[in-house]
């Protein structure tokens, strides 16, 4: 089962073959239950089907519905077919169980995952290891970067041990100022302690040396990297970092002893934050638009502008779902029903419809939450 990339999204567009059938099932919460999805998986059959009336429709799915070893990663599920064309991907994000049969199949929830980013990196840094993560919705690998140091004694060497050595002669004398500072950890370097010794000279040298080869391993670009360290190396860090997309804060904690999918359950959420920045930049240029006569609610307006080209964005409210019939030539449109269920063949979900016509001629599309929608009406157009 695959994951979601923009290049599918535009295979499901382009695969102009009728009727469209897509079929969404979210997770079904806790452990895989293959039984249980595949059993769910069935009753979705069921629905387009009834929908289709057609009782032997869809027969090239029945495969997926028999095989239980295929339904074993759990998360969510999203198929489509159509006449002679069939996928299936692997899901990462929550939504509502859906079966839609229609001239086109339904994208508007895959949309939300693309504006994640394709990938981010988590840093683990400390003194006595430094690691390099690189992930992406649906989990996260340790990097082999051969240039990337191991460790504080790697960049300093001699110095190091000899540096290393006066912090635990102060700490073995008692000096408690020495432990506070340490966090009581012997051989630790942050802030003035021991003596006149400055701990943060060592420890920028190694900071340095660890940003060069992210920025090597990572290459150009503005891929979310999310900084997991100690706290107080949190901020020396960021006073030597070339990296772009250092995300504004990371995970303030040590993650030596932390499995993969703990490091992926804490950094994911981070790195959805590239995702919040874009929508606040939209909602900021959706008011200057505005403002200028060059924003648009109005859902027939939206219609005819997005056939014609001249819409530059478009933001389409998460979870909200407008049934109805839509004119792809003309842009002609009219709402059946707002919310519940594919009332049939005949109608289209006109977010879904709304959104591939911009994707197709060029414009960007934002799914945003309801409570920072700016109308009321599910989508807000920008011109151009």
């Amino acid at each position: 089962m695959d994951s979601f990339t923009r290049r599918d999204l535009e295979q499901l567009i382009g695969a102009a073959r009728e009727p469209a059938v897509s079929i969404y099932l979210p997770p079904s919460g806790g452990a895989p239950d293959p039984d249980g999805d595949r059993l769910r998986f069935r009753s979705a059959l069921a629905r387009a089907r009834d929908e289709l009336g057609d009782r032997d429709a869809l027969g090239e799915l029945e495969p997926l519905a028999r095989d239980a070893e295929s339904w074993m990663e759990g998360g969510g599920t999203a198929v489509f077919h159509a006449p002679g064309f069939v996928r299936r991907y692997r899901l990462p994000v929550d939504f509502p169980e859906l079966v839609v049969v229609g001239r086109t199949f339904h994208t508007h929830p895959l949309l939300e995952i693309l504006q994640a980013p394709d990938r981010f990196w988590v840093l683990e840094l400390g003194q006595g290891r430094v690691r390099l993560w690189r992930g992406d919705a649906l989990g996260i690998a340790r990097v082999d970067a051969p240039d990337l140091p191991e460790d504080m004694e790697s960049v300093l060497g001699y110095e190091y041990l000899k540096d290393a050595e006066l912090v635990h002669r102060g700490v073995r004398r008692g000096d408690t100022a020495a432990r506070a500072q340490t966090g009581g950890a012997m051989g630790a370097f942050s802030g003035h302690g021991v003596g006149d010794y400055d701990r943060e000279a060592p420890l920028k040298r190694f900071f340095t040396a660890v940003d060069e080869a992210v920025v090597a391993e990572i290459g150009p670009g503005r891929d979310p990297v999310i900084l997991a360290a100690v706290t107080e190396h949190h901020p020396l860090y960021r006073s030597v970092t070339r990296i772009e997309g250092l995300t504004s804060h990371g995970i303030e904690a040590s993650i030596r002893d932390w499995s993969g999918e703990r490091i992926h359950g804490t950094a994911w959420p981070i790195a959805l934050e590239a995702a919040e920045a874009r929508i606040d930049a939209a909602l900021a240029l959706w008011e200057r638009s505005y403002g200028l006569g060059k924003a648009e609610a109005d859902l027939a307006s939206l219609g005819s502008l997005a056939v014609a080209g001249r819409l530059r964005a478009l933001m389409t409210e998460r979870g909200r779902r407008l049934w109805g019939t839509f004119d792809r030539r003309t842009g002609a449109l009219e709402v059946i029903r707002d919310g519940g269920d594919d009332p049939g063949p005949d109608a289209v979900e006109l977010l879904d419809e709304l959104a591939e016509i911009v994707l197709l001629k060029g414009g960007a599309i934002l799914v945003v939450p309801p409570d920072r929608m700016p109308t009321d009406t599910g989508a807000a157009g920008i011109l151009r």
